[in-house]
């Protein structure tokens, strides 16, 4: 399985993450989103958009504060 993402969409590059969800296609995921925020396809396309997720393989768990 794959993270997907949800994102606000904007006319502009700038987008908001707003939650993720491990499902095997981006399909699935599209559909799970527009269940939790119980939209119509038209409306969800209007709003959000679903990506693959990028996920940082750097696991050392720094804080703000490296010191």
């Amino acid at each position: 399985m794959v993270k997907w993402a949800l994102y606000t969409k904007y006319s502009n590059e700038n987008r908001s993450y707003i939650m993720s969800i491990a499902l095997s296609s981006k399909a699935e995921a599209r559909a799970y989103f527009m269940g939790v925020k119980k939209l119509n396809a038209e409306q969800f396309d209007q709003i959000y958009q679903v990506d693959l997720m990028n996920e940082s393989n750097d696991n050392t768990n720094k804080g703000l504060l490296l010191g």
